[in-house]
């Protein structure tokens, strides 16, 4: 997709994508089960219930008229997410938390920051999700959660690749000394995350199949290739020769 308008009639495509799953079953999910997971998705679902006000607020200054709408659709897909982990853990009787210092820090340094690096501590949260509900899936017996998670991994996966092109949109017309420099900011960023995930979350990956190592290596690997993706959208919108698009 080459414009934020296909990205919103991607997102406004995709609004019914969960219609299909059925919750009528929850066959499988033990006592052993459900006392290993609880903890991780309760944070899990509170990191996807968010309002996005600030987030839509940094997109409101971009001189982009499309992507204020785009992003509205994705925080609603965003806001799906937790909507189907809740409802999961009400069939599963798994009580909700209203707040995990974590997901606070995070909406924190996002909510001090602009839009470039907003979005990058979000693709950061989105690299980790990709790995974690790939692990959940595999830890889990229950045949709802498995369709849940099957489902949320191919929207981040999405989310990804929409993040890298607005990355790419912001950076274009950036040093490549300074590219190299945020990438390396990121990549630091994503390091110390990983750790954080790993001592609230290991259990749950463990289970998934998952030891530190091949946890970290997965997420590196995504990160690789959002940047990969991002420096491929990056010559694209070079050679369109679209004008600078300004943040403040």
């Amino acid at each position: 997709m080459n414009d934020f308008k296909s990205w919103y009639y991607y997102f406004l495509g995709n609004a019914d994508h969960f219609d299909h799953i059925n919750f009528h079953s929850i066959a499988g999910l033990g006592k052993a089960e459900k006392k290993l997971i609880t903890s991780s998705i309760q944070q899990f679902q509170k990191g996807e219930n968010s309002e996005g006000k600030h987030l839509l607020n940094h997109a409101k200054r971009y001189y982009e008229p499309a992507y204020v709408d785009t992003i509205k659709l994705f925080i609603r897909e965003e806001q799906t997410h937790a909507l189907l982990l809740g409802r999961f853990m009400e069939i599963a009787h798994i009580p909700k938390i209203k707040k995990h210092w974590l997901d606070s820090a995070f909406r924190k340094i996002r909510n001090m920051m602009g839009l470039e690096l907003s979005i990058t501590v979000l693709v950061t949260a989105e690299i980790v999700a990709a790995s974690y509900y790939s692990g959940l899936k595999k830890a889990t017996s229950s045949g709802l959660l498995k369709q849940i998670c099957n489902r949320i991994m191919k929207d981040e996966d999405k989310h990804l690749e929409f993040q890298a092109y607005t990355l790419a949109h912001i950076n274009k017309n950036s040093s490549e000394g300074l590219k190299q420099l945020k990438l390396l900011g990121h990549r630091l960023f994503l390091a110390g995350t990983l750790l954080l995930v790993w001592y609230y979350h290991g259990k749950v990956l463990k289970a998934g199949k998952y030891r530190f190592d091949t946890f970290t290596q997965h997420c590196f690997k995504t990160f690789e290739r959002v940047y990969a993706l991002k420096a491929s959208y990056g010559r694209a919108l070079v050679k369109q020769g679209q004008g600078k698009i300004a943040v403040t």
